[in-house]
């Protein structure tokens, strides 16, 4: 059992890195954001796209690690019921790499509806000054509207 522990533990880590990526770039979308940057944040979501398809690919050998040697021990395919199923020197890089990641994943989840709130509040603001600007537009340009007078 030692070789598929210690490979699960290894995922985990892996999966952790990979997370911590997405949290970096999630970090760079909200600063992109908040700054305006249009063509950084277009950049951003290529290298989003990315490494969710990396995460994906992680979580997807995570799982089957998990289903395997949970089938092995006679358990669930949870981190804390493998690592109660097996020795106390095994189970501890298990446990590690499972609370690191779960760290992660608490911070990416953050960040994420962080950067969600600020997307919904760009989203209002554009949608309120364009219909401000068609307000305008459409008494400048219409009969007797008031309005300024485009005309040279």
């Amino acid at each position: 059992m030692p070789d598929k522990s210690s490979l699960l533990a290894e995922t985990l880590v892996k999966q952790d890195e990979i997370l911590s990526d997405l949290l970096s770039v999630t970090r760079n979308q909200r600063e992109a954001l908040k700054e305006g940057r249009l063509s950084r944040l277009q950049e951003l979501m290529s290298e989003m796209r990315h490494t969710s398809v990396r995460a994906q690919a992680i979580e997807t050998k995570r799982s089957r690690l998990a289903a395997e040697i949970s089938g092995d021990l006679g358990c669930e395919a949870v981190v804390s019921k493998i690592a109660g199923a097996l020795p106390p020197v095994e189970s501890e890089p298990l446990k590690t790499a499972a609370e690191k990641l779960t760290s992660t994943v608490e911070r990416l989840k953050m960040e994420m509806s962080i950067l969600s709130r600020l997307m919904d509040e760009a989203k209002n603001l554009n949608e309120m000054l364009i219909n401000e600007w068609r307000k305008m537009s459409s008494k400048a340009v219409g009969p007797g509207g008031g309005g300024f007078d485009a005309r040279i």
